[in-house]
């Protein structure tokens, strides 16, 4: 038998209620609390009989009604009902055995995506996984401290089939170091003074002076009556200068620009190729591991030709660019001139003259006094 479950059956009173029943001893109808009351006959028997007693009730044309016994019952003792329960202690524990998520919680997220990858890289992991192809605590914090020098530990927490990384960076030390400072600052270029940038020292040179390499800019030695006081020279002396360049560059041009940022839905899974983004949606925990949302930044190649019509929107903001980049930082090209070009045998060259303005001031240490 495979449902026993108890039910009660309510029939009409009708002349044909006693040869119904008899029918369903005949048959061997287990019939319990019989009861005939004025209006109804109600009696107790399982769901496995119901089938024949709907089959006799349709042959004596009568009216049934059929109910649970055991409705108030929290717990039904059948087949069912203990399959279930078993089903419902199985699946936790099965589940409890794999993995579901590797999270990294760092204070950054240039640090969650640096661990990220060593961690990926290192150990060649995908989710869902087993409990047993994860490796120990020891193993995952030794190697992720050992490519990063700037961890001083590496918290591993369990929650289930999720597992935390919780990064701890060193205390960062701050390098006490006393600033020797220099005892002149002289001028590396000649060049035409346009303002000051000074933290220590005296000015030798006034704006608008006209400064030739190796002069004193600014003297860390002040006259006090008769001696000499050493206070040091420190900063920055701005000059403007001309600087000339040649250059020869082919007419056909491949150049990359940057287009309209996009957002992207990636599935894992479908979208294997690694996506450099831009920034990145936080989803929930439970969507996070399988769909991502990035902002890309699309860029478009397209070919040019150098012509006479493009000297100025194209070939001298391209030399501006290039001679920019090779000089160091705070520096500004006030100004171009385009002293002679050829063009010839797909190529463009010629000189370019700049007006540049650079920090020409360069510390010397000398003896104190000097």
């Amino acid at each position: 038998m495979w449902n026993n479950r108890p039910i009660i059956i309510r029939i009409k009173r009708h002349e044909n209620v006693h040869p119904f029943i008899q029918a369903l001893h005949a048959q061997h109808v287990p019939l319990k609390r019989v009861v005939f009351r004025e209006q109804e006959v109600a009696f107790e028997t399982t769901m496995h009989y119901l089938s024949k007693i709907r089959r006799e009730r349709s042959h004596y044309r009568l009216k049934m009604a059929v109910y649970y016994a055991d409705e108030l019952h929290v717990f039904r003792a059948q087949l069912w009902t203990l399959l279930g329960l078993a089903m419902m202690i199985l699946i936790p524990l099965l589940c409890a055995q794999v993995i579901w998520r590797v999270d990294i919680e760092a204070a950054s997220p240039e640090l969650e995506q640096r661990l990220g990858k060593t961690f990926q890289n290192t150990f060649q992991l995908e989710t869902p996984m087993t409990k047993k192809v994860l490796p120990s605590d020891a193993v995952i914090r030794q190697k992720l401290l050992e490519e990063h020098r700037d961890l001083s530990w590496v918290h591993i927490e369990k929650y289930g089939g999720r597992v935390i990384l919780r990064p701890q960076e060193s205390p960062k030390q701050t390098k006490q170091t006393n600033e020797k400072l220099a005892t002149h600052l002289v001028a590396t270029k000649s060049g035409v003074i346009t303002h000051f940038n000074i933290q220590n020292g005296e000015r030798k040179i006034s704006v608008n002076d006209t400064a030739y390499e190796g002069d004193t800019l600014v003297s860390g030695v002040i006259e006090s009556g008769e001696d000499d006081v050493f206070v040091g020279a420190k900063g920055e002396v701005y000059a403007d200068y001309w600087l000339e360049c040649s250059f020869k560059i082919p007419t056909k041009l491949t150049m990359e620009t940057l287009q309209q940022k996009r957002w992207r839905v990636l599935v894992k899974g479908i979208h294997k190729e690694k996506v450099d983004y831009v920034q990145k949606k936080d989803l929930p925990n439970w969507l996070d591991p399988y769909i991502s949302i990035v902002e890309e930044q699309y860029t478009k190649k397209m070919q040019v030709e150098l012509d006479e019509s493009k000297i100025d929107s194209l070939l001298i903001p391209l030399l501006h660019e290039k001679v920019l980049r090779s000089l160091p930082t705070k520096t500004v090209i006030k100004k171009e001139n385009l002293l002679q070009v050829k063009w010839g045998n797909g190529t463009v060259e010629g000189k370019v003259l700049f007006l540049v303005n650079e920090n020409i001031a360069s510390p010397i240490q000398g003896l104190q006094g000097e």
